[in-house]
């Protein structure tokens, strides 16, 4: 098969993805389609592109060499045609930014902070954000990679992190955060100020099949260690599902000790702290904000997140540390 310009477009959504499926829907086509023709695209080259994963897809070292040059050739091609490759000039030019993250109240409340500090630094261009979340932490890191967003906001279990990136640098900002349990707002143990993990042991537990920064794996590691094997009876990756599962008491979970309360819901610390996280930084040089602008608004809008849950408020004034 020759390689002509269209399949060079083809790897370059694959890789921007990280999804067979969402590229296939990002380039209106069918799965098997893609696949098959992403299968010859390989044999053209010789090599495989891409290395499948539990999340989805991540090029292999010769993808990224492909992907380099396939991206400076779509460039090229779009300089020749007098296209900006969606870069906006003139009166309308402006620093974009496309950052990544866990999905949680985090990301959402940057942005304001963000536009904020980039306005404060005397910016000569208006800043434009835009925001891609993930569960998966691999998915993030390889969008990072990729160039697909510039930088991410990543939170991984301790002592369950996964392999990083090429060429993609992380920096902690909360070294640790604790993991809260989300319970009805009528369960027996709601009313405690802290939930022993052991107390828990007669109950379902709802998890995203999708998360792979160390909440699955951490949760029955620390199960086990308190004695039980957590019963993982439900699967769901959307919140408004997971929340309805807990609300009406068939399951408990694990939650972000940001997480809003209220409406059925209530977010309690575990004894001991048996499951703790870190807040990082990840990004890929050069970035079109400066990483240090980035730290600040991250430390100061965590910072305020803090007090959404009065629980964690009472945590951190004893145990919490920005490195800002």
């Amino acid at each position: 098969m020759e390689l002509e310009f269209r399949h060079l477009r083809i790897v370059i959504v694959v890789a921007d993805e990280g999804s067979i499926t969402k590229a296939a829907a990002a380039l209106g086509l069918s799965q098997p389609s893609l696949t098959s023709q992403l299968q010859r695209i390989e044999r053209a080259m010789g090599a495989p592109l891409f290395e499948r994963a539990r999340t989805g897809v991540i090029p292999t070292s010769f993808g990224r060499t492909v992907l380099a040059k396939a991206r400076a050739v779509v460039k090229e091609m779009a300089d020749l045609r007098g296209e900006q490759a969606g870069r906006p000039t003139g009166a309308d030019e402006q620093v974009e930014l496309r950052i990544g993250g866990i999905p949680g109240a985090l990301v959402p409340g940057l942005i304001p902070r963000l536009n904020d500090l980039h306005t404060k630094a005397g910016a000569a261009l208006p800043l434009k954000v835009s925001v891609h979340t993930d569960p998966s932490v691999a998915a993030l890191l390889a969008k990072v990679r990729a160039g697909r967003v510039d930088a991410a906001i990543l939170v991984e279990g301790v002592g369950f992190e996964g392999s990083g990136a090429d060429g993609v640098r992380r920096d902690v900002i909360v070294p640790v955060e604790p993991q809260f349990v989300a319970l009805a707002e009528w369960h027996p143990m709601a009313a405690n100020e802290k939930v022993e993990l052991s107390a828990l042991a007669e109950e379902n537990w709802i998890v995203d099949p999708q998360e792979d920064h160390g909440g699955v794996a951490a949760l029955r590691w620390a199960c086990r260690k308190a004695g039980f094997d957590p019963r993982i009876t439900h699967e769901a990756s959307d919140a408004v599902s997971a929340r309805e599962f807990v609300t009406s008491g068939q399951c408990v979970s694990l939650a972000q000790p940001t997480s809003q309360e209220g409406m059925g819901l209530v977010v309690r610390p575990l004894v001991g702290d048996p499951l703790v996280g870190r807040v990082e930084l990840a990004w890929k040089d050069p970035c079109p904000v400066d990483p240090e602008m980035m730290r600040e608004a991250i430390a100061a809008t965590y910072a305020e997140l803090v007090n959404r849950n009065p629980h964690y408020t009472k945590w951190w004034a004893e145990h919490g540390v920005l490195l800002a």
